[in-house]
C-alpha cells in the first residue's frame, strides 16, 4: 500500500549513501530456455529501425569478473507516478517502479543492446501456427506472485484481457490498440496460453517483450474490483517494499524469483528528484549510482561527465522513440479546422526547438512515424513546407482562410517537468509571429494526464513515447479511431481501413507502401504536429555491472541481472 512520510528533500539527501556489495562470489544464473522461434528487432542508437525476423544472436562471453550478491542500487527519478497500475498508466515515472516487480510472457534481452531481441520471460517456449494466427506459449513451472500465490495461465489471460477489453471495467489501457488483432485467449492448462489473432501480426512478439504487458494476479485484481492504483504485486525479481510520495520508493529482493540465481541485488532504492541539476549533482557525488534518463540528461551534462568522470561513470546514448510537439483537440474550435492545425506546424522552427528543448539531443521530425525504416523517404519529408525552416507567411495565409486573419488567443496544457515545460514555451514562442497567443496551463503529472485523457483541453504542448518504432504501435495507439492514446479524438475512416492492412502485410515492401500512405494522410489532417524526436543518455557508476541501456526508455529498468562490484 502507499504510505506518506513527512520527510523533506534535505532529510532525504542526508540519508543517501552507497551500500557496498557483499563479497560472496556467485555463478552466473541461467534464465528459462530461449524460445522456439524468437522474434528479433534492431535499433541502433540515434538511428532506429524496426522489427525484423532474425535468428537469435549468440550469447556474449561471460565477464571475467565473479558476479557478487548483495548491495542496494540507488537511482534518481524525476517524479511520482500517477498510480501504481502499469496497465492504465503511461508516464515514464511508473516504469522504474513496476518493471523490476512484474513479469510478462516475454522480455527484451538486455545483453543484446544495441539490438533488441525478444526472449522468454514467463514463457519458456512459444510456437506459431502455420497460418501465423495462433501463438502457443508454455509457461515456466512453479512461478509465484510476491504474495506467495501461484501464477498460472489464467493470470496471463486475465491480464491481457484486462488491457485489451475495456468492457470488463477493470481498467482502460492506453495500449489496447496494440492487441486489436487478438480475437481470443485460451488456457488449455495451467501452463499453456494460446493467443489467437484475426490475422498474422509480425509485431506481436515485439509488443509482448515489453514490460507494459505485465501479468497481475487475477484473484487480487478482482478482489480490488480492478483498482490496482495503490497495490503492486507481481512475480518479478524485486518486491514492492515502500513508497513515499515526493520522496522515493524501495524494492526488495524476491528470494522466490523463478529464475534460479537471480537477482544479485538486495534491493533498489529510488529518490524522487524533480530538478535535473540536483539529480545530476546526486549522480556526480555518488548519492545515486544510476541516473534515470527522464527528464533527460542534457548534452552539456553528458560532456561534463565525459571530461571529468569518464573513468568512473559510463554514459551511453540511445534513440528513444518519443516525440515532442502539439496535440490538437480536433473536436474543439479553432482546432477542428485542419488549416489552423497546419498553420501551427508551418510556424515551427524545428531545428531551433530541438536545439533549445533537448539541446540538440535528438532529431528533427514532422512525420508521426519515427525516423528509420518505416518513415517517409527522406527526400520527400525534408522538402515539405515547415520541415527545414518555418513558413510564417504560409501559416498566416492558412489562418486567414480559416477566418483568423488577425490570429487568436488560446490556452495550451503542458506538464511542469523540464522537458515538457520547454515544449510549452517553445510552442508559445513559435506561434506568436503568426498572431496566435497561447497561455500556458502548467499542471503536475497526474492532473496533466487527467485533463489530456478526458480531452479537457484545447491544445497540448507535450510529448509521448513508445516501446518501439513499429507502425503497429506508433500509427495505431495515437491515430486509430478509439485508439488507447488517441487524445486528439482523431477519426478518419480511410486511415482506419489502412491500419489493419499494413499490420497484416507480411511483405515489408508492401507494408511500407501502406505505412507511407498513412503518414501522408496524417500530415494532411495533422491531429498531432511533431517538432522533434528524442535521444536519451543513460548514465551509471561503473561499479554497476551488467547494465545495458535499452532501445526504448520504457524498458530501461530491467535490473534483474545487475550486480555491484567492490
Amino acid at each position: 500500500m502507499l504510505s506518506s512520510k513527512l520527510l523533506t528533500a534535505a532529510t532525504c539527501f542526508s540519508v543517501l549513501g552507497l551500500l557496498a556489495a557483499s563479497c560472496a562470489p556467485a555463478a552466473e544464473p541461467t534464465r528459462a530456455p530461449k524460445t522456439v522461434a524468437p522474434s528479433a528487432a534492431t535499433a541502433k542508437p540515434l538511428a532506429p529501425s524496426t522489427p525484423k525476423a532474425a535468428a537469435p544472436s549468440p550469447s556474449p562471453k561471460p565477464t571475467a569478473e565473479q558476479r557478487r550478491y548483495g548491495g542496494i542500487l540507488t537511482i534518481g527519478i524525476g517524479g511520482d507516478p500517477p498510480s501504481l497500475d502499469i496497465h492504465r498508466e503511461e508516464t515514464a515515472y511508473i516504469y522504474a517502479l513496476t518493471n523490476p516487480t512484474y513479469s510478462g510472457l516475454a522480455r527484451y534481452d538486455p545483453r543484446a543492446w544495441p539490438e533488441t531481441k525478444v526472449v522468454g520471460d514467463l514463457a519458456t517456449t512459444w510456437e506459431l501456427s502455420p497460418d501465423g494466427k495462433v501463438y502457443t506459449f508454455r509457461l515456466a513451472k512453479a512461478v509465484k506472485f510476491h504474495d506467495g500465490t501461484p501464477l498460472t495461465a489464467e493470470d496471463v489471460k486475465f491480464s491481457l484481457d484486462r488491457i485489451r477489453d475495456p468492457s470488463l471495467g477493470l481498467t482502460k489501457s492506453p495500449r489496447r490498440t496494440q492487441l486489436a488483432a487478438v480475437t481470443s485467449i485460451a488456457t488449455p492448462d495451467d501452463s499453456t496460453v494460446k493467443i489467437t489473432l484475426s490475422y498474422p501480426q509480425a509485431s506481436l512478439m515485439t509488443m509482448m517483450g515489453s514490460f507494459l504487458f505485465a501479468v497481475m494476479p487475477k484473484r487480487l485484481v478482482l478482489e480490488k474490483k480492478g483498482d490496482m492504483t495503490k497495490t503492486l504485486v507481481g512475480s518479478g525479481a524485486f518486491k514492492f517494499k515502500d513508497y513515499s510520495s515526493g520522496i522515493g520508493w524501495e524494492l526488495a529482493k524476491n528470494a522466490d524469483y523463478f529464475v534460479p540465481g537471480l537477482p544479485y541485488l538486495d534491493g533498489i532504492k529510488a529518490y524522487i528528484i524533480p530538478d535535473s541539476f540536483t539529480r545530476f549533482a546526486a549522480l556526480r557525488t555518488r548519492s545515486i549510482l544510476w541516473y534515470t534518463p527522464f527528464p533527460y540528461m542534457t548534452m552539456a551534462q553528458a560532456e561534463t561527465i565525459e571530461k571529468t568522470l569518464s573513468g568512473q561513470i559510463a554514459v551511453k546514448w540511445g534513440f528513444h522513440p518519443a516525440w515532442y510537439g502539439a496535440i490538437f483537440n480536433v473536436a474543439r474550435a479553432p482546432w477542428s479546422d485542419a488549416r489552423v492545425r497546419q498553420a501551427i506546424s508551418l510556424a515551427f522552427d524545428r531545428k531551433k526547438m530541438l536545439a533549445t528543448g533537448l539541446q540538440g539531443a535528438g532529431v528533427v521530425g514532422m512525420s508521426p512515424q519515427a525516423p528509420g525504416e518505416w518513415a517517409l523517404p527522406e527526400d520527400e519529408i525534408t522538402k515539405m513546407p515547415g520541415y527545414a525552416k518555418p513558413d510564417i507567411e504560409g501559416a498566416k495565409k492558412l489562418l486567414a482562410e480559416a477566418g483568423f486573419p488577425n490570429g487568436f488567443q488560446n490556452q495550451a496544457l503542458t506538464r511542469t517537468d523540464p522537458a515538457n515545460q520547454a515544449v510549452g514555451v517553445l510552442l508559445k514562442d513559435a506561434v506568436a509571429p503568426i498572431g496566435v497567443t497561447l497561455d500556458l496551463n502548467l499542471q503536475e503529472t497526474a492532473a496533466y494526464f487527467d485533463q489530456r485523457d478526458r480531452k479537457a483541453y484545447s491544445i497540448v504542448a507535450g510529448s509521448s513515447g513508445s516501446i518501439g518504432t513499429d507502425p503497429d504501435i506508433l500509427l495505431g495507439d495515437f491515430f486509430v479511431t478509439g485508439g488507447g492514446r488517441n487524445w486528439a479524438g482523431y477519426s478518419n475512416p480511410q486511415y482506419d481501413d489502412l491500419y489493419p492492412k499494413q499490420s497484416r502485410a507480411l511483405d515489408p515492401a508492401e507494408r511500407k507502401k501502406i505505412v507511407w500512405e498513412m503518414q501522408r494522410i496524417l500530415l494532411k489532417d495533422l491531429p498531432i504536429a511533431i517538432a522533434y524526436w528524442a535521444n536519451a543518455a543513460y548514465a551509471w557508476w561503473k561499479e554497476v555491472r551488467d547494465y545495458y541501456p535499452p532501445t526504448s526508455f520504457h524498458n530501461a529498468f530491467s535490473f534483474a541481472e545487475v550486480w555491484l562490484a567492490n
